[in-house]
């Protein structure tokens, strides 16, 4: 699932030199061609939420909520780690 829209599955992911930040559909990885990180800061939680419980209830099999827990995890500490740079 992408988690900057969390309305279609991820096609690419955003990745560092050594792990993945985020997962990104076609359009939000279009979006990350032309607007760079600024469009990681339209991540919002409650929004991630709802649109998560959205995604779940159409795509009841995949991706698994495990998968998509994982890929929050990774974005939250890759976020802080970011955080403590600035």
């Amino acid at each position: 699932m992408c988690l900057v829209c969390a309305r279609a599955l991820a096609g690419s992911v955003l990745r560092t030199t050594n792990r993945e930040v985020v997962p990104l559909c076609q359009d939000c990885a279009t979006d990350w061609n032309i607007y760079g990180y600024e469009i990681l800061k339209r991540i919002k939680p409650m929004r991630l939420l709802k649109r998560t419980v959205l995604f779940k209830l159409r795509h009841p099999l995949r991706p698994s909520l495990r998968t998509i827990l994982r890929d929050i995890k990774g974005l939250q500490d890759w976020a802080g780690k970011m955080r403590k740079w600035m």
